[in-house]
């Protein structure tokens, strides 16, 4: 694990994690995470070896809305592994159909819950069949699986940071003075006298800030953005 643990950029990071999958017999792996709960699935932080063509399809096409390993992982913290059966409806069954046809046979989906409210998996995954075999290989090779992933978590913040960074939402002046004031707990009327302005044009400010933080309260843009170092609370 020291390669992981001693990774000098988020290439080398990868590299490593990579390595490791390879040496338990998973040839391809993929690492999703979102930086906080209120973020679309379409925005999670991902690295992966699967084929290009396969993460095109299946972002082209919303699958990350209807694949049960990322339902599981949103409600569950047990390891899942694949088989036909939990692929279900007709879009799920083709879902699989077509992972399979790029070699994303067999598989185990990690479900991963941050310190910080982070949310994602990690996937290991082989072009075998689902089998009582392949499951006996899962269960010899899931103490290490869960402890790569648990480092993972450990060891991923500066580059889920810096992911999240690029999707900050871009207040105006006034819009970071309505949230502070906000944060602090000051009403709407209290922020209209405090910034000179009137109600009206407070809940402007306000509407536009819900929509950018895609929330459906100013408490909560104002929680996340004291999170994200947008403002000071005070």
């Amino acid at each position: 694990m020291a390669p992981l643990l001693n990774a000098a950029d988020e290439a080398e990071w990868f590299g490593a994690i990579t390595g490791l999958a390879g040496t338990w017999g998973f040839d391809r792996i993929l690492v999703a995470m979102l930086p906080r709960p209120t973020m679309r699935l379409e925005d999670a932080y991902l690295r992966s070896t699967y084929a290009p063509a396969w993460r095109h399809a299946y972002d082209e096409q919303g699958m990350v809305h209807i694949d049960p390993t990322v339902a599981h992982c949103l409600s569950r913290s047990a390891p899942l592994i694949w088989t036909p059966d939990i692929f279900a409806t007709p879009a799920q069954q083709s879902l699989y159909e077509e992972a399979r046809s790029f070699g994303l046979g067999a598989g185990v989906t990690l479900p991963i819950h941050g310190p910080n409210q982070e949310a994602g998996m990690m996937c290991f995954v082989n072009d075998d069949n689902p089998s009582d075999g392949f499951r006996r290989h899962v269960n010899a090779a899931l103490p290490n699986l869960v402890l790569l992933r648990d480092l993972v978590i450990d060891t991923s913040k500066q580059h889920v940071n810096s992911h999240a960074q690029t999707l900050l939402p871009k207040l105006t002046p006034r819009e970071r003075e309505c949230l502070k004031w906000t944060a602090r707990g000051k009403s709407t009327w209290e922020i209209s006298h405090i910034l000179s302005c009137s109600e009206a044009v407070v809940n402007f400010h306000m509407k536009n800030i819900r929509t950018k933080f895609g929330v459906n309260s100013r408490r909560a843009a104002a929680v996340i953005a004291a999170q994200l170092g947008l403002i000071d609370p005070g």
